[in-house]
C-alpha cells in the first residue's frame, strides 16, 4: 500500500519550489515586523520606530509621490491594454507573429528604465534629434522626463512595461466571451456603446480588478526602476526605505522596517477588499448566466 507521500510525491516535488519561496516570503516579512517593533539592537518592544515614521516629512511626500505614480501608471496600463486587447484579440488569434505584441515583456524592468534614459532623458536620443531638426536651440530645453520630481519618466517605464502584460491577461476573456450576446445587443438597435456596456463590461470588470491588484502591489513595490530613474526628492517608498536602512544614521533603521511592513499591510488590505469585490463580480455575472 502507498504511503501518502509516495501517492503525492509529484505533487509535492512540483509545488516544493514556490512553497519554498512562499515560506522565505512570509520568513522575511515576519522578521521585518519583529525589527520594526525592536529599538535598534535592544531587545525591548517599542513604537518608537512608527512614531518616528509618521512624524516624517520625508515619508508623507514619499507616499503621496508613490500613490500618484502607482495609480496613474495602474490606470493607463489597464485601459490601454484593455483596448488594444479589445481591438487586436480578432487578429492576434490567427497572427504568427503575435509574439512582438509581447516582447515588452522579455526585458527586465530596470532594462525598461535605461531605456527610458537613453530616448528620453536630456541628452537621449528623442532630445537630439529635435535638436537637430530646430525644434528646439538647445538639448537642455527638452522637457525633463527622467529623474523628474513628477514621476513622468517613471509612468512611461511602468506603462511601457505593463501594458503587454495587461494584454496578455485580457486577451483570454476577450476570447472565451459569448459574442454572440453582441450581435443579438446590435439585433436590438444597441450601438458600439451599448455593447460594450450591456456585454463586454459585464465579462472583463473582475479580470480587470484582478490586474489591477496586481499592478498596484508590483508598481508601489517595485525598487530597481524608481532608483535608476526616480528624482532625489520625493522618492518612492521601497528606495526611501532602502536609504533609511543603508544611510549613515542607524537610528532610522526601524523605521525603514517599520515603512516596508506598512506598505506591505497595505497592499494585503487593498487586496482583501478587492478580492471580495471580484468574488461577488464573479458570483454575479455565472449567476446570469
Amino acid at each position: 500500500m502507498k504511503t501518502w507521500f509516495q501517492a503525492n510525491k509529484k505533487t509535492i516535488l512540483l509545488t516544493l519550489p514556490a512553497s519554498l519561496l512562499t515560506l522565505l516570503t512570509l520568513y522575511s516579512i515576519f522578521q521585518g515586523l519583529v525589527f520594526s517593533f525592536r529599538d535598534g539592537w535592544n531587545e525591548y518592544w517599542t513604537m518608537e520606530a512608527y512614531t518616528t515614521l509618521f512624524s516624517h516629512p520625508a515619508f508623507w511626500d514619499s507616499l503621496r509621490f508613490s500613490l500618484s505614480v502607482t495609480m496613474v501608471s495602474t490606470v493607463i496600463a489597464l485601459v490601454a491594454g484593455t483596448a488594444l486587447a479589445k481591438v487586436f484579440y480578432t487578429y492576434l488569434a490567427r497572427f504568427h507573429w503575435k509574439w512582438l505584441a509581447w516582447l515588452p515583456m522579455l526585458f527586465p524592468h530596470f532594462v525598461a528604465a535605461y531605456l527610458i534614459m537613453v530616448f528620453f532623458s536630456q541628452s537621449g536620443w528623442i532630445a537630439s534629434l529635435t535638436y537637430q531638426l530646430g525644434l528646439i536651440k538647445d538639448p537642455a530645453e527638452f522637457l525633463i522626463l527622467t529623474n523628474d520630481q513628477r514621476g513622468a519618466g517613471l509612468i512611461l517605464a511602468y506603462v511601457w512595461k505593463e501594458i503587454p502584460f495587461v494584454m496578455l491577461m485580457m486577451l483570454p476573456v476577450f476570447y472565451e466571451m459569448d459574442h454572440r450576446l453582441k450581435d443579438a445587443v446590435t439585433t436590438l438597435g444597441g450601438g458600439s456603446f451599448r455593447r460594450f456596456w450591456d456585454v463586454e463590461w459585464k465579462y472583463i470588470q473582475h479580470a480587470m480588478l484582478e490586474i489591477s491588484v496586481i499592478l498596484f502591489a508590483f508598481i508601489i513595490g517595485a525598487f530597481e526602476v524608481p532608483y535608476l530613474i526616480g528624482a532625489t526628492y520625493p522618492q518612492m517608498l521601497p528606495v526611501l526605505s532602502y536609504n533609511w536602512f543603508y544611510g549613515g544614521d542607524w537610528g532610522m533603521r526601524p523605521s525603514a522596517f517599520a515603512l516596508i511592513a506598512l506598505l506591505t499591510l497595505c497592499i494585503l488590505v487593498f487586496y482583501y477588499f478587492l478580492s471580495r469585490r471580484i468574488r461577488r463580480l464573479r458570483e454575479r455575472m455565472w449567476g446570469s448566466v
